[in-house]
């Protein structure tokens, strides 16, 4: 019942769709050979018809003949089989290493001017097409597209405007260009009609204009004028003693000239190497603030500190000063704190009610560290206490001005009202120690600026802060001493 049932369903199918052959259907279909090959395992495989296949225009479905050897059905338009299909070998057999062209007629075919148009559009380049096996083995890229890649010429696609750039060349040929145009510089501002002595070379080189901050090490030291030198001295003690024994009033005074002096000194040296203080108002400060002090005591220190660093923003805020108002503000407080605060103390000692005999004892145990540090290491010394930053200044000068501080001060200044034999010695301890440093920080700053004196006004010693840099730290020394010891 159900057969009949199959046969007229089928009947009634006008066309079939798929339909699987069984084992039995593909056997028959084989024949004789499928017969052996059940048979026989090892048999060769079977030899199968060749088929053909036929490609239909743009991109439609390909049909394979059936290995039973059925005409493939007519094409549209009754086109003709593109092709045959030359026999496949079984999965078992061993591969050929042949490689199946596809499409035969379309190697040797022109291609469509639309396609060349449409692939051209978004690669910059013609399409390249391979007939052959050996075309896959060449290299991918020729010469001249390598070079595009290269950053030589434009390159494809996102490349095409950009170069391919090494960050470490472009910075060694920046740096190179810097480098050069810095030589060329140097080389303008150092060009003379004549060239100058190789002695003075140095000298030349440390005083260029530089950048601030920029460092350089000073000339070599020349040798001191030592009669000048004492000459400029004598002096200068004369007119000290006279003021001392003026009184406190026009000891305030000189110590407000000697103060006042050396801060148009530091000021200078700063504005020589691109700085830009406001230079006169760290001279009127620090001329003023020994007078002060002496009147009014320490209560002028925070005054003047205040006002100082208020006017100092205000002085850039207004641009009377040209430059970077940081480095003017910083350059300005250093000029006043260093020289006009430190000097200040001699207003303090002053405003004691024996104040000349404290400020006269401080002095004298800061001119014998100098004068026999000086004589001593000159002669016998040779080895260096701060090389990097005083190369002259020897260990066995600085001890000889120590022991010739402690010696003066229980000699010489113990005779002094108010100071005694013990408390001059205590004295002569502080300021040799306070005299050391003070020197070696004023030889930091000049060596920082390149400079080998602050100025030239006090002939054989340079200028003012040359002569008097180790009494600026000996003053605080002596004040806290003296009130340490009750004797303001």
């Amino acid at each position: 019942m159900s057969d009949e049932r199959d046969d007229e369903r089928r009947e009634a199918t006008p066309f079939e769709g798929v339909r699987i052959l069984g084992a039995e259907e593909a056997r028959a279909a084989l024949g004789e050979q499928g017969e052996g090959r059940d048979t026989d395992p090892d048999a060769a495989p079977p030899a199968r018809p060749a088929g053909r296949v036929r490609r239909f225009p743009e991109g439609g479905p390909t049909w394979a003949a059936s290995a039973a050897g059925d005409e493939p059905p007519p094409g549209p338009a009754g086109e003709p089989p593109t092709g045959e299909v030359p026999p496949l070998p079984h999965w078992t057999e061993p591969p050929t290493g042949a490689v199946p062209a596809i499409f035969a007629d379309d190697l040797d075919a022109e291609p469509d001017d639309e396609e060349l148009e449409a692939w051209s559009s978004f690669t910059g380049s013609q399409p390249r097409f391979r007939a052959e096996g050996a075309d896959w083995a060449e290299a991918d890229f020729a010469d001249d597209e390598l070079t595009e890649l290269t950053g030589e010429t434009a390159g494809l696609g996102a490349l095409a405007s950009a170069r391919v750039v090494d960050d470490d060349d472009a910075f060694e040929q920046e740096l190179a260009q810097r480098r050069r145009r810095t030589a060329r510089g140097r080389a303008a501002r150092t060009m003379v009609t004549e060239p100058p002595p190789a002695a003075a070379t140095p000298r030349a080189r440390a005083s260029e204009p530089r950048e601030p901050g920029e460092l350089s090490p000073p000339g070599p030291v020349a040798a001191r004028d030592l009669p000048t030198a004492v000459l400029t001295a004598a002096a200068v003690a004369v007119v000290a003693l006279v003021c001392f024994s003026r009184g406190t009033f026009w000891t305030a005074l000189l110590a407000a000239a000697v103060v006042g002096l050396g801060s148009v000194e530091f000021s200078a040296a700063l504005q020589a190497r691109g700085f830009r203080p406001a230079s006169l108002l760290a001279l009127v400060a620090s001329a003023a603030l020994p007078v002060a002090a002496r009147e009014f005591g320490v209560g002028a220190y925070p005054v003047f500190s205040g006002l100082v660093v208020v006017f100092a923003m205000l002085w850039f805020l207004w641009e009377v000063t040209p430059g970077r108002p940081l480095l003017g503000v910083a350059t300005t407080v250093l000029s006043f704190a260093y020289v006009g605060g430190l000097g200040g103390f001699a207003g303090l000692l002053l405003a004691g009610d024996d104040g000349v005999g404290l400020l006269l004892g401080v002095v004298l145990c800061t001119i014998a560290y100098d004068v026999f540090g000086f004589f001593v290491g000159s002669q016998f010394g040779k080895s260096p206490i701060a090389p990097s930053v005083s190369p002259n200044k020897s260990f066995e000068g600085t001890l000889a001005g120590m022991v010739a501080a402690v010696v003066v001060g229980w000699l010489l200044v113990g005779q002094i009202h108010p100071w005694s034999p013990a408390r001059s010695v205590v004295l002569g301890l502080f300021v040799a120690a306070a005299a050391f440093l003070g020197d070696l920080c004023e030889s930091m700053l000049k060596r920082d600026l390149g400079i080998k004196d602050f100025g030239s006004l006090l002939p054989g010693h340079g200028g003012v802060l040359d002569r008097f840099d180790s009494l600026l730290f000996c003053l605080p020394v002596g004040y806290f001493l003296a009130l340490h010891l009750n004797l303001l």
